[in-house]
């Protein structure tokens, strides 16, 4: 079991939009350090060893090529209000800028990614973020 425990290092999960890697594994506390960032700061947590082997496995097929790559680049526009991006289920913003707009995408990514969470609204909360309505696609 020891040598599966240790696998868990250096692997990565998603949850709530954001990206997690399992940095060190202490077997005999039954725990793991995991990093993450959110917004600026990153975050070192401390999370039960069963809690990490459950969201290792979850999602199956988590996807990182699309987070930098240069369709997701080609996702992000502006408008007259501020930035947005485009997703399945509609644009997403207004965000202050093209590089808030590309975070928030890279979560949104994430987010869909995440098998154990409600997706009615993957974006984390904090700021103005809203799916665009019919009317104002309408009106771009």
């Amino acid at each position: 079991m020891a040598r599966c425990l240790s696998r868990f290092e250096g692997r990565l999960f998603a949850e709530g939009g954001c990206l997690f890697l399992v940095v060190h594994v202490n077997e005999a506390a039954g725990v793991a350090r995991v990093t993450c960032r959110v917004g600026e700061e990153a975050e070192v947590l401390e999370m039960p060893l069963s809690d990490v082997a459950r969201r290792i496995s979850a999602p199956p097929g988590l996807v990182l090529d699309n987070l930098n790559g240069p369709e997701s680049a080609k996702r992000i526009l502006e408008l007259k209000d501020g930035w947005y991006f485009a997703a399945r289920e509609g644009r997403m913003g207004p965000f202050g800028s093209h590089k808030q707009a590309g975070r928030e995408l890279a979560r949104h990514i994430l987010s869909m990614q995440t098998a154990d969470e409600p997706r009615s609204d993957p974006l984390r909360p904090g700021g103005s973020r809203r799916r665009e309505d019919a009317s104002r696609r309408s009106a771009a």
